[in-house]
């Protein structure tokens, strides 16, 4: 069974990502930066969540690094999960992950990030739309099959 470009999401992988992982790591091909989520629970409640586009780095010990500056005081990530999402952005927006993230958040740490959440969507929405012009425009990185005589 296929999904709208590919093939169809595990329901239960998902939920269990949401549920096991401490940061999620999304890549995406139209964009070389990824979506961070950071899911770690803040006892004190000093450190807001992180949900944002984030620059792609070397490997899992840089981002650990990388975690602990923004988040200092909070536990090293126990499981820190990256993917590339194989699907459009409407299809991650339609899909139990994002919505899962945001409900488990909420419910851990009593903070609403829907609202980071629809920004780093729409953010996701305008970089595949300037990706799917630059295609058809046979732009850097595409190659026009059949050019305009």
């Amino acid at each position: 069974m296929f999904g709208d470009n590919g093939p169809s999401l595990d329901r239960e992988s998902i939920d269990e990502a949401v549920r096991e992982a401490d940061v999620l790591v999304i890549g995406f091909d139209f964009t070389a930066d990824r979506l961070l989520i950071d899911l770690r629970d803040d006892p004190r409640g000093h450190t807001p969540p992180i949900v944002e586009m984030v620059e792609p780095l070397a490997d899992a010990d840089e981002r650990l690094i990388w975690l602990s500056g923004r988040r200092p005081g909070l536990r090293s990530p126990e499981q820190l999960l990256f993917f590339v999402w194989p699907h459009s952005v409407a299809y991650l927006e339609a899909s139990p992950l994002l919505t899962g993230a945001v409900e488990r958040i909420r419910r851990e740490q009593g903070v609403d990030v829907h609202e980071m959440i629809a920004d780093a969507v729409q953010d996701l929405h305008s970089r595949e739309r300037r990706d799917l012009i630059t295609a058809v425009r046979g732009g850097e990185g595409f190659e026009t099959l059949w050019s305009r005589r």
